[in-house]
């Protein structure tokens, strides 16, 4: 039995840095203040029965780590999108339409440069972006088809309008002159795509068929765009790993049930005192645990204002990465003030009193097993 002891009690703080070199003005600050959120890594995977056949699609594909890419057009000139981009080499080899993520940086239309590759739901560079935690925002985006779509401004959306929104979400402030954006687009268009990605987008995953935004960062210091790839559905490997959550005794309560689309499991109320030991499932779609497998249990103990949550993972599986939550209320709230089930907003709050609620995640993937005991402590 592998045993994984988190004594989570404080708040990590990230500070993000930026090099202003295109003109920004200060117009967007307050639409974006309190969209930012604490980057996260994912390590997650959507299974799904096709003609009785499983599949995963991952959000967090293999990609190579570095390419040369070369812009062939920019704005107005480019094919109804901010950039025309040709990848040159790798796996990835091929022409692209491609959006900017970041104004205080430059590129022109017609430039090469090697970059450094990720997935926009992996963990990324440290101060690459001011707010990076909302790609998943950004991934709603492009899997709308906004381009072309009547706005209720009377008017069509535009490329235009899709890029102010990008960098309305990701940077901490947007263009001036917006000279590439064309002389069709406008901000109450693009506030129309910010505001339909807060109210929907909120922790979304492209499923099998819809696009993953993929980021190339420079390596000479240039500005960061990402690219659009399509998602398959691959026969599932062995060995494959699954998200998997600690279901409650008694109280438990499904997120399906609190209008969330994510499966899973918040336990309590806990009283102080409250010292309990919980099953974990994995892959228990909707919460129907007929459908998952049990892979361990999870012990909680409620204490003097702290709590103590040990992970027992079973031998035949590896454990990939681990998220807590204990808190007063029943969900996480993210910044910008909404409930939320995303694991990586999970933490262990301080100075805990009253009635508790626990979250316990895990991702966990089938293994050859040891017999020894791994445990893994956080301060």
């Amino acid at each position: 039995m592998k045993k994984l002891a988190l004594y989570l009690l404080a708040v990590s703080t990230l500070t993000f840095t930026s090099c202003e070199v295109e003109p920004v003005g200060e117009e967007g600050l307050e639409s974006v203040e309190g969209k930012w959120r604490k980057n996260k890594k994912k390590k997650k995977k959507r299974k799904r029965n096709r003609e009785n056949e499983e599949c995963t699609v991952s959000v967090l594909p293999e990609l190579p780590a570095m390419v040369n890419a070369c812009t062939t057009a920019k704005g107005v000139n480019a094919n109804n999108i901010y950039f025309d981009l040709t990848i040159n080499d790798t796996s990835l080899a091929g022409d692209y339409g491609a959006w900017c993520v970041d104004v205080d940086l430059s590129l022109t239309g017609n430039e090469c440069f090697d970059a450094d590759v990720y997935s926009s739901y992996a963990e990324l560079p440290a101060g690459a972006f001011e707010n990076p935690d909302n790609f998943d925002l950004i991934n709603w985006i492009i899997n709308q088809n906004y381009i072309g779509m009547d706005s209720s401004s009377g008017e069509t959306y535009t490329f235009g309008d899709v890029q102010w929104a990008i960098w309305e979400l990701i940077d901490n402030q947007n263009c001036v002159a917006c000279a590439f954006l064309g002389d069709d687009w406008s901000v109450t268009k693009g506030q129309e795509i910010v505001d339909a990605a807060l109210a929907s987008g909120e922790g979304f995953e492209p499923g099998e068929g819809q696009l993953l935004a993929v980021v190339l960062i420079p390596t000479n210091n240039r500005q960061p765009v990402f690219i659009s790839i399509p998602l398959e559905c691959e026969s599932e490997p062995k060995g494959g790993c699954e998200t998997a959550f600690a279901r409650g005794n008694d109280g438990n309560t499904c997120f399906r049930d609190e209008g969330f689309s994510r499966w899973g499991w918040t336990i309590g109320p806990l009283s102080e005192g409250a010292d309990e030991s919980y099953d974990i499932y994995a892959g228990a779609g909707q919460c129907d645990i007929s459908k998952g497998e049990l892979v361990g249990t999870v012990d909680v103990s409620y204490e003097d204002g702290e709590v103590t949550v040990v992970y027992n993972i079973d031998d035949a599986y590896d454990v990939q990465e681990t998220h807590t939550y204990a808190g007063n209320e029943m969900f996480p709230i993210n910044r910008r003030g909404n409930y939320t089930v995303a694991p990586g907003k999970y933490e262990i709050e301080e100075d805990l009193s009253g009635d508790i609620y626990v979250i316990a995640h895990a991702v966990v993937c089938s293994g050859e097993g040891d017999d020894d005991d791994d445990e893994w402590d956080e301060d």
